[in-house]
């Protein structure tokens, strides 16, 4: 299967998602493990540096062998909310550095997760940050409580 139709397809996407999901509760453990050693900053500043150099080899990999064209002054357009990826993924992992050691990776991934879905059902519903408008239907809210009970019984067992 060619390089552009594995990345189009909903499986492999999938996939990807299910992986992520996985090394989310990996670096948690991880980056706790490391806070112990070398302490808070430290631990974000080693996870960031990493994903920097990953972000790097994946740059360089899109845009050589895939043939991905590199940014145009187009990007200059782009709106606010479009620059502060980066600022959340410094909050998530500061969160974690921070909570995992006094909730353990169970509760503290329950509830991120939980506030998650349900903040990603926000933004689906209002068509937030430029995403396509998906209502927040019934079956949407009903699984919002089923998550914020998964989280209870995360926490209490």
């Amino acid at each position: 299967m060619p390089t552009a139709d594995l990345l189009d397809n909903q499986v492999f996407s999938g996939f990807l998602l299910v992986a992520a999901g996985c090394t989310l509760a990996l670096q948690s453990g991880c980056n706790a493990t490391l806070t112990r050693y070398g302490g808070r900053s430290f631990s974000s500043v080693m996870s960031f540096s990493v994903g920097l150099l990953c972000c790097f080899i994946f740059f360089g990999v899109d845009v050589g062998a895939l043939g991905t064209p590199l940014p145009t002054d187009h990007l200059l357009t782009a709106p606010g909310y479009a620059w502060i990826g980066g600022f959340c993924g410094f909050f998530y992992v500061a969160s974690n550095i921070l909570a995992v050691p006094r909730l353990g990776v169970g509760t503290s991934l329950a509830l991120f997760v939980c506030a998650q879905v349900i903040t990603a059902c926000l933004v689906d519903n209002w068509g937030l940050v430029g995403v396509e408008v998906r209502p927040y239907t019934t079956w949407r809210i009903l699984a919002s409580l089923g998550a914020i009970f998964c989280v209870f019984v995360i926490t209490k067992f």
